[in-house]
């Protein structure tokens, strides 16, 4: 991937026409068990911005020299040496007091696939300033999807947002529940393909979601190609040379006239015998 990318370019499909949530389905757990309020979404978005940007560019700037199958767990021990002390220093030097689900899942963003996926297929293939971009991109699509989840959860299911109760008619504590989250996450899947289809159609292809295929560039014209190509035309008109036939095998006389005899014609009669 060419280094010339605008953080736009790779802005629009990591966190748009490929968000890891909606598209590439991963770090679904955190967000059906955790996003259950405003505060606990932002907590999960804020870990896993943090952690895609260090983690990407530690791969970047270190690993590429590395062996596959070593890069591959080390992501996942860089990304929990990350979040671990902080998760401690969180539990015992501060007053939050962090829930159940957030002591689980809090971790278990740090090993989740989004990580070693984008570490894997991007970060170790190009220079930190993009990996640092992907890794931004990638990172703001999914809190946009965990605060979102996070916000619409709450308030259907428990007329708050943020812990402020919000008056409205009906509430549906179902939202709080598992399935609750994956029927909004279906929904918000849905309406963004239908937004990549109509602003991205390249990218769908027989109504599935795909990579864009790169267009081969076309051969640049050249003072030099087109004299190199007249020359060779010149060539190729030219007679063969008797003495140099380019590679044509041409018998001796003696095989020529035992050819010809065996085609019934005698090459000893002259012209006034015929």
């Amino acid at each position: 991937m060419s280094n010339k990318l605008s953080f736009r370019d790779v802005f629009v499909r990591g966190a748009v026409i490929f968000n890891p949530v909606l598209v590439q389905l991963a770090g679904l757990c955190p967000v059906v068990a955790a996003s259950t309020s405003l505060k606990s979404a932002a907590m999960l978005s804020a870990v896993a911005f943090a952690e895609l940007i260090a983690v990407c560019v530690i791969a970047s700037a270190f690993l590429k020299k590395v062996p596959r199958w070593v890069r591959m767990p080390l992501y996942l021990i860089i990304g929990l040496v990350l979040i671990c002390p902080v998760l401690w220093y969180i539990e015992t030097k501060t007053l939050i007091n962090l829930s159940l689900s957030m002591k689980i899942y809090i971790p278990l963003i740090a090993i989740n696939s989004v990580v070693a996926v984008h570490c894997e297929q991007f970060a170790v293939k190009n220079s930190v300033k993009l990996a640092f971009y992907d890794a931004a991109a990638v990172g703001i699509g999914a809190s946009a999807v965990f605060v979102a989840v996070g916000v619409l959860r709450e308030l259907l299911g428990s007329a708050t947002i943020g812990g402020m109760p919000v008056n409205i008619p009906v509430t549906f504590k179902g939202m709080l529940m598992p399935f609750g989250c994956l029927v909004i996450l279906g929904f918000a899947a849905a309406l963004l393909k239908s937004f990549v289809s109509k602003k991205y159609p390249e990218y769908i292809e027989n109504g599935v979601l795909v990579a864009k295929k790169e267009e081969p560039s076309e051969p640049v014209i050249t003072q030099e190609s087109v004299e190199a190509e007249e020359q060779t035309d010149e060539t190729s008109s030219e007679p063969i040379n008797e003495d140099v036939q380019g590679g044509i095998k041409i018998g001796t006389q003696e095989e020529i006239d035992e050819f010809l005899k065996s085609l019934g014609i005698d090459t000893q009669e002259t012209g006034d015998e015929q």
